[in-house]
């Protein structure tokens, strides 16, 4: 189950909502959102229940075990906690190198992947390493355990958060009316991103995908680059509203990462809680750039091609990681030549490598990367009837999308955020505080409202990074 999915908003979460705010004392409230957590995990893998239960009981009981000074304690769920995710989403790749398939040529196993399981394993690995290194003690219980990893709002597609970030909040947290008031807003927006732009964008990519013209493979690929921020930026945002309605802090996983002037900048913008993740537990500890040149390029490539295969168990994954590992080597060269060029040029020259990564990204059959990329740069013709009509069809999702992912709804935002006075309670209302806040529950209806209107009937597109 998703957040877009008309049961979960207005069956599961309305009672989920109602039955949390009536139960009074923190221990109660926890245990309400394990067991919703558990139900709508159940409710997308139950098989996966005993699994998901297993490996957070045997983390949590590791975790108790283990000591500053003696470095075994912490390799050992390191490298369980890498194995499980290993036997689930990357054996039947690495079989399928040394052509090991089944009969059909599918993978050996034949078991789908368990939801969530790259972002709660990252989740696990965090709380491990950060306890040996002495920044908190281990979880109290395993009910806070449980609910550190298991928590819905956060499951199926991250942010990937923090045990040191949460930890006072799972033992101590207040729901004000204005944390639920802006978390009920955002997750609305992150809705809106998903339903009433991703899901509209990749039905323009998959009819120009279908096109055998250049122009429509430029147009396809710029409709998946505005298909996977909305989406992944809408699910976050939804997942960070949530976690707000329930007292919690998650940390933000985009800011405005098509702004960018450098690819470097990009991912410090794009899912900035993977890139921290790879940053403090794999870059830092091979030793960053502090044993040369070429130690750095090594540990940069490491890193890289780790990110690609978290990703996917796909060629293209790899190919993907490897293309922006050689990116970033090639612009730590050519960064003072390029701070040079004016800022709509470099935006210009970061967004056409970032769309070409995207097309790398979308395609997990080679000859079919093979062949869009070459569309792209002059095989065939170029233009066809057909492209024009979806073209035509697509200008109004396009502009929305251009206006979406740039800088304009956040001046918006705060500019129209200038009449709230800061650090008033919501009792303090002044007559322009009271008009912000009506506005933006008009604005979080009406969001709301498309959004239903475009569910009923249709089932939104299933969330792409739910499948990592």
């Amino acid at each position: 189950m998703e957040f877009s999915n008309l049961y979960f908003l207005y069956i599961f979460l309305p009672l989920t909502l109602a039955v949390y705010f009536l139960i009074p004392g923190i221990k109660r409230k926890n245990i309400v959102l394990i067991a919703a957590s558990l139900l709508f995990y159940t409710m997308g893998q139950p098989y996966y229940l005993p699994l998901l239960l297993l490996t957070a009981f045997v983390n949590y009981w590791l975790g108790d075990r283990i000591y500053s000074k003696d470095r075994r304690t912490v390799i050992l769920p390191v490298v369980l906690n890498l194995l499980v995710l290993a036997l689930f989403k990357y054996l039947n790749f690495f079989l399928g190198i040394f052509g090991i398939t089944a009969a059909d040529g599918s993978g050996v196993l034949g078991l789908p992947l368990p939801i969530g399981i790259s972002f709660y394993t990252f989740q696990m690995i965090a709380y491990h390493v950060d306890a040996y290194k002495g920044k908190y003690d281990p979880a109290p219980s395993f009910l806070d355990f449980l609910l550190y990893i298991s928590m819905f709002p956060k499951m199926l597609m991250g942010p990937i958060v923090r045990y040191q970030d949460v930890r006072k909040q799972i033992e101590d947290r207040r729901s004000s009316p204005r944390a639920i008031f802006e978390g009920g807003v955002r997750f609305c927006v992150g809705l809106a991103k998903k339903v009433l732009i991703a899901d509209y964008a990749y039905l323009a990519f998959s009819e120009l995908e279908k096109q055998s013209f250049g122009a429509a493979a430029w147009l396809s690929a710029l409709m998946f680059t505005f298909y996977i921020y909305f989406e992944f930026s809408g699910c976050t945002d939804m997942a960070i509203g949530l976690g707000r309605i329930f007292g919690f802090r998650y940390a933000e996983n985009f800011d405005l990462p098509y702004t960018s002037k450098s690819i470097t900048e990009f991912w410090r913008r794009w899912h900035m809680t993977l890139g921290s993740f790879f940053r403090d537990y794999v870059y830092i500890p091979l030793g960053g750039n502090r044993k040369g040149k070429a130690r750095q390029i090594l540990n940069l490539f490491i890193v890289w091609a780790l990110t690609g295969l978290w990703h996917g168990a796909n060629w293209n994954y790899l190919i993907w990681g490897l293309y922006f590992f050689i990116l970033l080597v090639a612009e730590k060269q050519l960064m003072p030549q390029l701070e040079k060029l004016p800022y709509a040029a470099r935006l210009l020259i970061t967004m056409f490598f970032v769309l070409i990564g995207w097309v790398i990204f979308s395609h997990e059959s080679l000859p079919a990367l093979g062949n869009s990329l070459a569309m792209m740069f002059g095989k065939g013709s170029f233009w066809g009837a057909q492209v024009g009509v979806i073209l035509r069809n697509s200008l109004p999702l396009i502009a929305i999308c251009f206006i979406g992912s740039s800088v304009l709804p956040r001046w918006f935002s705060l500019i129209w955020g200038g009449v709230l006075v800061r650090g008033r309670k919501f009792s303090q209302f002044s007559v322009t505080q009271l008009i912000y806040a009506v506005s933006l529950f008009l604005f979080a209806l009406l969001l709301l409202y498309l959004c239903t209107a475009s569910l009923v009937g249709a089932a939104s597109k299933p969330s792409l990074y739910a499948n990592f």
